[in-house]
């Protein structure tokens, strides 16, 4: 038997080296483009949300503190305590209000056995570092019990630069309030205005800014005097 040479089909061939490596490069090319579009746009995202998280912080701590003060309790009866506001500052200047009302806010948590009236304090407390402020509500519940509990604490937003509460009596607004000098009676009207800090130890003006108003139900106002007025 003689042997015979075997090969492959008509016009059959491998690549060359040159080949693989100009391929090799698109593939190359086309992963960093791919790699670089998703980058920008991780990227991009990024910043969106680092754009909207101060608004995101500040409306998200306003809606917390207003829906204390529209399930505010007139001062009356033995579970009631007075609803003050106080016009204060804290050790750098900074506006630093403190709120105390009786509030049916619900809790969520509830616990049973224990009423749906509950105090609250809304205040701000210093930052660890002493630079800004933190926004805090101290609940206390059970308030029929023989000895008074001690309040939980809630941080509702950390970062504050100021925060300020004005008072609507039904003709003009005012920076306090003290329902036992008022006839036990409630605002008509509640303005929270809540700044947070603007990023750099510096600032003293301050970041984003959020104001909201909060009508009390329960509030008292004169009869010629129902419509809010602005600042």
């Amino acid at each position: 038997m003689t042997g015979r040479e075997v090969s492959g089909g008509a016009g059959a061939r491998a690549f060359t080296l040159l080949e693989m490596l100009v391929a090799t490069a698109l593939v190359a090319v086309l992963a960093g483009s791919l790699y670089a579009s998703l980058s920008i746009a991780f990227n991009a995202r990024r910043s969106a949300l680092a754009a909207v998280e101060p608004v995101r912080k500040a409306r998200l701590a306003l809606e917390l503190v207003g829906e204390d003060i529209r399930s505010a309790v007139v001062p009356k009866g033995v579970l009631a305590g007075p609803f003050l506001g106080d016009d204060g500052q804290d050790a750098r200047g900074r506006q630093s209000d403190v709120l105390e009302l009786c509030s049916t806010a619900s809790s969520p948590e509830p616990a049973e056995g224990i009423g749906d009236i509950k105090k609250i304090e809304i205040l701000c407390e210093p930052s660890e570092d002493g630079l800004s402020q933190v926004l805090v509500r101290l609940v206390t519940t059970n308030l029929q019990a023989p000895r008074t509990p001690e309040p939980v604490r809630e941080v509702l937003c950390r970062g504050v630069h100021a925060f300020n509460l004005r008072y609507f009596t039904g003709s003009d607004w005012q920076d306090y309030w003290d329902s036992t000098s008022q006839d036990n009676t409630l605002p008509v009207a509640v303005e929270a205005t809540l700044q947070l800090d603007g990023g750099r130890t510096d600032d003293a003006s301050g970041g984003y800014c959020a104001a909201q108003v909060f009508l009390v139900p329960c509030g008292a106002a004169p009869a010629d005097s129902m419509q809010i007025i602005g600042p």
